[in-house]
């Protein structure tokens, strides 16, 4: 897994080059971006299609604005909904000639102080747009080193220390969250409310979208 992998466009234009003149074309698993699969969406195109790049691994962590913003994640609902729906399409025309579609390993979080019903909602919507993902969903853990995590462990309500900075997904890591609410959610208790939401989603294509627009 490379983590590191969607940055540089001039190596991974050599990549592609050099990839599939190997006598075994393996599939593999590498990071990218929401921002920069909408910066070249050609070449992230191209690299799943010709270098069996089948498991795309991207940091989406919310589908609201605000949160995204409040997390500086320096990526946008549009960003990641523009990604989600290029490779939609490109899963669905590889399974139409009946290859292997890609997935996305989804990484999400909840339990975001600050975070409102509806912004879990929206996050909730963006992730039953993927037609074909693995879903990485974890409580939010305020590391020391961003902002909010620095200002959270000042301010006393960080339920982590020095002994269990650890990465387990379900353990309650903020002091003042409703993780009841979060389960809940995750469990189906409000499926209805995100599926109302869903509906009007589903007739825009943000991948066309932008690209009208650009």
């Amino acid at each position: 897994h490379d983590s590191m992998f969607f940055q540089n466009p001039k190596w991974l234009r050599e990549w592609i080059e050099k990839y599939p003149r190997q006598t075994k074309r393996w599939t593999y698993w590498a990071a990218g971006r929401a921002d920069t699969v909408k910066q070249w969406p050609d070449l992230f195109e191209a690299l799943v299609k010709e270098t069996n790049w089948r498991t795309i691994s991207i940091g989406f962590e919310s589908g609201s604005d605000r949160i995204l913003r409040l997390l500086n994640k320096e990526c946008t609902e549009e960003d990641n909904y523009f990604a989600i729906d290029l490779l939609n399409r490109i899963g669905d025309e590889l399974e139409a000639k009946g290859e292997r579609p890609p997935y996305f390993w989804s990484n999400i979080m909840m339990g975001i102080p600050g975070e409102t019903p509806e912004d879990a909602f929206k996050t909730m919507r963006m992730l039953k747009r993927m037609k074909r993902v693995f879903p990485s969903i974890a409580f939010y853990a305020p590391y020391p080193g961003s902002a909010l995590g620095n200002q959270l462990i000042a301010e006393g309500k960080s339920l982590m220390t020095q002994d269990n900075y650890h990465r387990f997904p379900d353990d309650e890591k903020v002091k003042g969250i409703d993780y009841q609410f979060y389960r809940d959610l995750m469990a189906g208790k409000y499926d209805a409310e995100i599926n109302r939401g869903l509906s009007a989603l589903r007739g825009a294509d943000l991948y066309q979208g932008t690209l009208v627009k650009a």
